[in-house]
């Protein structure tokens, strides 16, 4: 008794229709994927910079809010305690000295695009950075003379800090002052 054994061969060639089936991508939906990718690294990219030019824009409007407030604060401080406005005579809207609480003379005035102070005749001090423009410095004295008049002071500071148009930032500040003692 013998057995024969068929065995069936479920082996069939490979025919074209078969081998588009097989694992991998085809050119088109390769270049679907880039462009995708490229999309969102652009869109990803752009965010960064316009993150860095924001911060950079921040950096520059804190240097100038900073150093422009420092000034007119500490020119305010001591003009209200101060007398004598424009004693020796305020040669131009945009320097200004008067005798401060202590009897010292104090003299304000815009130089190389910087807010400079004087105290009784001596060097030129900045009071403000060199990252700091400063484009005007206007002091406005009224009430100064025998009118019977409050002496009042208005200060009107612009500058910039920043070069490139994207990352400049601008400020202007206006304070007026009244002197502290009555005017006699």
């Amino acid at each position: 008794m013998k057995q024969s054994l068929k065995i069936k061969s479920t082996l069939t060639p490979k025919t074209a229709s078969s081998s588009r089936n097989e694992g991998g991508f085809t050119l088109i939906e390769m270049m679907v994927a880039v462009s995708i990718f490229i999309v969102i690294i652009t869109i990803s990219l752009t965010s960064i910079l316009n993150v860095s030019n924001i911060q950079k824009k921040t950096a520059t409007f804190r240097a100038v809010n900073d150093n422009l407030n420092f000034a007119i604060e500490k020119m305010a401080r001591e003009i209200r305690t101060g007398s004598d406005y424009c004693a020796q005579s305020c040669s131009s809207p945009s320097s200004f000295n008067f005798t401060n609480s202590e009897g010292v003379v104090v003299e304000y005035l815009l130089a190389n695009k910087k807010i400079e102070v004087s105290y009784d005749g001596g060097d030129f001090l900045p009071m403000t950075s060199s990252e700091v423009v400063v484009e005007k410095l206007l002091f406005v004295v009224r009430g100064d003379g025998p009118d019977g008049l409050q002496p009042l002071v208005t200060i009107i500071i612009s500058g910039y800090a920043g070069e490139k148009k994207t990352i400049k930032s601008q400020l202007n500040i206006q304070t007026t002052v009244s002197q502290r003692s009555i005017d006699s």
